[in-house]
């Protein structure tokens, strides 16, 4: 074992592999011997790269080093034949990028997900001949840090053995720099959200709101122009809340709305949405309902309020009333701003003969419907 050594000018004290001291043909343990060598002298001239050779047997689970960098060696604080383990332990993450049509893609390998992958991906980068990956690290004194690995590998079929001939490099400040750069950007992201939901939503109800109530009737008398398709509007207004204000004040006012609108969402169903028309006004947009449908949509509101007790959390018992009032396109108009009117014209109806209750005061009213 020593003469194989020798005959390639390495000491034995610092070889650590398998290999030249194995039974191997002489071009695998040439090839070896020389990559030793040649790595050896750039780790001693003070790179800040990290060289290493690994191998592996083709039916084997087991991958050892045949030469390590000592930084290698001190980064991850363990001794060289511990460091194929101790490398595995330590991963957090691999990352990979891709090329693609559409730009420049990451892949990223959880710990346990690259546990159940070594075996397909030592069969992909030996297919491809190159390795390029950025792992996640943590040492065993708890320092978090990123390698990035660029390899060829190298297959001889004779001895069932592939040897990777890498170089690692410490990305930690580029890495950090890219993951805050993320959060960023997600950050951005969230706020961007948040913003756009809060220009279209109603702050107390969670409602849409009147901005988006205009734009969206826009595009949807546009669209039933097009498709011949109806639409209906239920314009309601709850009865008598100025009592609930002047009995309960107007932050359990406010609650009771944020409820209600919570009774008017669970009811509907896409594509139907609710409005924060203002005060104590809600506007129901029912596409591609015909009156009849809105009739019975709105009968179905009344009959849940009927239902449901509000601010009970608070101790109180209170019921809600409302008057509804309705409109359709194109029966009672093809306008947004006469079908709105129709509707409110309908609701006002209600309120003046007794409230509770749903009424038309289009075209087609109730009492004409089939």
């Amino acid at each position: 074992m020593g003469n194989d050594l020798e005959r390639y000018n390495i000491p034995g004290s610092k070889y650590c592999g398998l290999i030249l001291t194995g039974n191997y043909s002489a071009e695998l343990k040439s090839r070896v011997a020389d990559c030793i060598n040649r790595f050896h002298a750039f780790d001693q001239s003070g790179s800040p790269a990290i060289p290493y050779i690994s191998a592996w047997h083709e039916n084997e689970k087991i991958v050892w080093y045949e030469f390590a960098s000592q930084r290698f060696v001190e980064l991850l604080g363990c001794d060289v034949s511990e460091l194929p383990e101790s490398f595995r332990r330590s991963i957090i993450d691999r990352r990979e990028y891709k090329d693609l049509d559409h730009g420049i893609q990451q892949e990223i390998i959880s710990r346990k997900k690259l546990r159940d992958l070594r075996t397909d991906l030592r069969d992909e980068v030996k297919k491809k001949g190159v390795v390029e990956a950025v792992y996640k690290i943590v040492s065993e004194k708890e320092k978090t840090f990123w390698l990035k690995d660029q390899a060829t590998i190298e297959s001889y079929e004779g001895d069932g053995i592939s040897i990777s001939l890498g170089c690692l490099t410490i990305v930690t400040k580029e890495m950090e720099a890219e993951e805050h750069l993320k959060r960023i950007e997600e950050a951005l992201k969230k706020s961007e959200e948040k913003f756009r939901r809060q220009a279209i939503h109603d702050n107390l109800t969670g409602l849409y709101n009147t901005r988006y109530l205009y734009k969206a009737l826009s595009e949807l008398i546009s669209e039933c122009s097009d498709t011949g398709l109806p639409f209906s509007l239920i314009f309601m207004d709850i009865d008598d809340f100025k009592n609930v204000v002047d009995t309960y004040g107007h932050l359990s006012a406010s609650q009771a709305l944020q409820e209600l609108a919570a009774t008017i969402r669970s009811t509907l169903r896409d594509p139907a949405y609710g409005v924060a028309y203002g005060g104590d006004e809600f506007v129901v947009v029912l596409p591609g309902f015909s009156k009849l449908q809105a009739f019975d949509m709105a009968e179905l509101i009344r009959s849940r309020m009927k239902e449901t007790v509000y601010l009970s959390k608070n101790g109180a018992h209170v019921k809600l009333r409302a008057s509804f009032g309705i409109s359709s396109f194109p029966d009672d108009a093809t306008g947004l701003s006469e079908l709105l009117s129709l509707a409110d014209e309908a609701m006002f109806s209600v309120k003046e003969g007794g409230k509770d209750s749903v009424s038309s005061t289009g075209r087609d009213t109730l009492d004409s419907l089939p």
